[in-house]
């Protein structure tokens, strides 16, 4: 069985910001769209086939997210009484509950015997 395609490419991934990618960026860009999808399918084993139309977005979002961290691991800094998260815990990739809330099928709308009273 071969793997699922990636949700996303990096064409996908670079029509998402301003910044213009290096080669070198681009293929780490590459990695981090092929890592990602591959989350995706293991955090939501119900993902359709065809995926919804979101995944390129949700995955393009993580890629820039994880791609802005600092390598260095850096979570936080603070300058006086300004605190900024630049990372989130661990880094690199990660979804949010509500990225993985738009792959996930919806909840069926409760079916069933009812009575109206006059």
């Amino acid at each position: 069985m071969s793997a699922p395609a990636p949700l996303a490419t990096a064409d996908d991934v670079q029509a998402r910001t301003e910044h213009e990618f290096t080669p070198t960026e681009r293929a780490r860009v590459t990695i981090l769209y092929a890592d990602a999808s591959a989350m995706a399918y293991t955090l939501v084993p119900s993902m359709p086939d065809p995926p919804p139309a979101t995944a390129v977005g949700v995955v393009s979002a993580v890629v820039l997210r994880a791609f802005a961290a600092p390598p260095e691991g850096l979570e936080e800094e603070a300058i006086g009484g300004h605190t900024r998260t630049l990372a989130h815990d661990g880094g690199g990739l990660y979804f949010t509950a509500d990225e993985l809330k738009l792959w996930r099928p919806p909840v069926p709308v409760p079916r069933g015997a009812f009575s109206i009273w006059t």
